[in-house]
């Protein structure tokens, strides 16, 4: 049955991610996919069904973690008019 779960979540993962839908809707709804698998493989590989907060950290420390890193970095990212990439 986890096999099942896990190829159903990652077979949504695959329809959205060619979707025609919004730019971040998809990236929002890949990554709510992205937490259920991590919920299932956790509850059921790490024996983590009955210890609830246990599961609830897992998956939510690293969300709230990656979000940070993003923060620190994505400045670097944003360009400017008189940083322009030529690509040939």
């Amino acid at each position: 049955m986890t096999w099942v779960w896990l190829l159903v979540l990652t077979a949504a993962a695959l329809g959205l991610g060619y979707a025609p839908i919004n730019e971040k809707l998809k990236a929002f709804l890949l990554v709510c996919t992205t937490l259920a698998k991590i919920l299932v493989i956790a509850a059921i590989f790490m024996h983590l069904r009955y210890e609830r907060l246990n599961l609830i950290l897992l998956t939510f420390v690293p969300l709230v973690l990656a979000i940070i890193l993003f923060s620190f970095t994505f400045p670097e990212t944003v360009g400017t008019v008189t940083h322009v990439l030529n690509v040939r």
